[in-house]
């Protein structure tokens, strides 16, 4: 190989001409900072789509091929659709060092890009190194990685060693019952892959490793559906979440605000999920939500997270798992949590931002979480709002279902997911951090105060090691029973934690 000291600099970003117009501008004085520590280094950095960001597979695909360095960046300064990443990297030759740099600034959602990019990479066994980055102009702060990456073509920091999870006869017998509960069970996919991510799981595996039936369903026949439930329905659901305490946020600005329109529309949809679950006997959904259906219609959060709850209209006290983006990896994994955890409540999340000082991070996901999470209650929605979706992204709107997290203990994280075409399970535990209403205003400023906020100080530095943006979570520590289950399901099982949540809730750092 020659010694040409070039790198090359790839970006990627939406598919939503609106976000990128946003996004962009904040990427390009990143790019230059970046450019500038990549020169310190005595390398020269190449610059493959500096006019704008690669908004579809065919761009990339027709971008990366100018690529020339001996090094690879891929450069995800907000949320980025993962095969815009993975088909376009796949292109380069195997043995190009792949450096993935994800803006983790507050503002934008380059982490998370970063994350669902890994599930893909890491799927098809495409080897590359990750670095997050805050402060650009900072150049101290990412330098060393970015040159070590650069002159060995591999950044990797240290990781201390893992705790070795001990799994007792009790926990055994969770996990085999678990695994003989999913057995059988029919889980519903509306819609295709969300936002061209690597979290699907084909028929073949869900019957293999689950012995679970994959139906799938086109989003047309849930609108169709949704038409012909009666209004006065929906607006007995409607007002029913409101004579249980949550608030929802009304105006009349369409483009703005959340409409009752909008809202009732929402429970329309909510009553033909169940429709469908009654239909072909559904055990746990997911639902596309972004792109596709959000171009026409209100987004589905609301009606998601309310059937993630014990307390929905119309309902029996049981959940109903539905995995927003229709993640089907997230709903295996909310469905096994729900298991261990006794029935109660599943949380779907986004990995967003963390302080590695204080070992905090911060889930915050487009705002379909439970309302149950808000205080742990099965029997109010207290706590719980509902508000428009970001106009940026949700064209149509639609209210979320949003809360900041206040039941303090355990929690548990999980998720399944796929490396070289092999399925595995990963998870790990933390303590739910309680912030004041002030310390919540400070925190959510400028990351989505609108979406739902959970604040976990995490055993271990989870965004070194997992694949995916979306980790899941429950209540209470449940790390045994899924190691168990793991064995029992024959997949291999990852432990990222090398403290215990006894450690952190005496103040013990990562």
């Amino acid at each position: 190989m020659s010694n040409n000291k070039i790198v090359d600099i790839y970006l990627p970003l939406d598919a939503r001409a609106s976000a990128n117009e946003t996004v962009w501008p904040v990427a390009m004085k990143q790019l230059v900072e970046l450019v500038k520590v990549i020169g310190k280094c005595g390398w020269t950095a190449n610059v493959l789509n500096p006019e704008q960001p690669v908004a579809s597979v065919a761009q990339g695909i027709e971008v990366i091929r100018h690529a020339k360095g001996e090094r690879f960046i891929n450069f995800i300064a907000g949320w980025a659709y993962p095969d815009f990443s993975v088909t376009p990297m796949w292109q380069l030759k195997r043995e190009t060092p792949k450096l993935m740099l994800g803006s983790s600034i507050q503002d934008f959602p380059g982490a998370v890009g970063l994350l669902a990019a890994a599930s893909g990479t890491a799927q098809i066994g495409l080897d590359s190194s990750r670095l997050f980055v805050e402060h650009f102009d900072r150049h101290e702060t990412y330098a060393d990685a970015i040159a070590t990456f650069l002159h060995s073509g591999k950044y990797e920091p240290a990781y201390p060693e893992t705790l070795d999870i001990k799994v007792t006869e009790e926990d055994r017998a969770k996990a085999r019952a678990v695994k003989d509960q999913l057995r059988g069970q029919v889980y519903g996919a509306v819609g295709p892959r969300s936002m061209q991510m690597w979290n699907k799981i084909s028929d073949c595996d869900f019957l293999r490793i689950f012995g679970i039936a994959r139906e799938s369903f086109d989003g047309l026949r849930l609108a169709k559906m949704a038409e012909k439930i009666p209004t006065a329905r929906a607006e007995a659901a409607l007002n029913f979440i409101l004579e249980k305490g949550m608030e929802l946020r009304l105006g009349t600005d369409k483009a703005t605000s959340l409409t009752r329109e909008m809202v009732v529309f929402q429970m329309k949809v909510y009553f033909a999920l169940l429709d469908l679950k009654k239909e072909f006997g559904l055990d746990f959904i997911g639902v596309q939500d972004q792109l596709d259906w959000i171009e026409h219609y209100a987004a589905t959060d609301l009606t998601l997270g309310l059937l993630n709850n014990r307390l929905w209209p119309e309902g029996d006290g049981e959940t109903f798992v539905a995995a927003t983006e229709v993640d089907d990896g997230a709903a295996i994994t909310m469905q096994v949590l729900k298991l261990l955890n006794n029935g109660e409540p599943s949380g779907f999340n986004d990995l967003r931002y963390w302080d590695p000082k204080q070992g905090l991070y911060w889930f915050v996901n487009s705002g379909s979480l439970a309302p149950y999470f808000a205080h742990g209650s099965n029997d109010s929605l207290k706590g719980a709002w509902s508000e428009r979706q970001t106009p940026m992204y949700f064209v149509e709107g639609g209210g979320t279902s949003s809360v900041v997290v206040r039941k303090p203990g355990v929690v548990t994280w999980a998720r399944f997911g796929y490396k070289n075409n092999r399925m595995y399970l990963s998870a790990g535990r933390g303590m739910t951090d309680v912030p004041t209403a002030e310390q919540w205003r400070e925190r959510s400023e400028k990351c989505s105060p609108d979406w739902p906020h959970w604040y976990l100080r995490l055993c271990g530095r989870v965004e070194e090691k997992l694949n995916s943006n979306h980790p899941m979570t429950a209540f209470g520590d449940h790390l045994a029973p899924l190691k168990a289950l793991a064995e029992e399901l024959d997949i291999p099982f990852e432990c990222y934690d090398y403290l215990t949540p006894e450690q952190i809730q005496t103040g013990a750092k990562l």
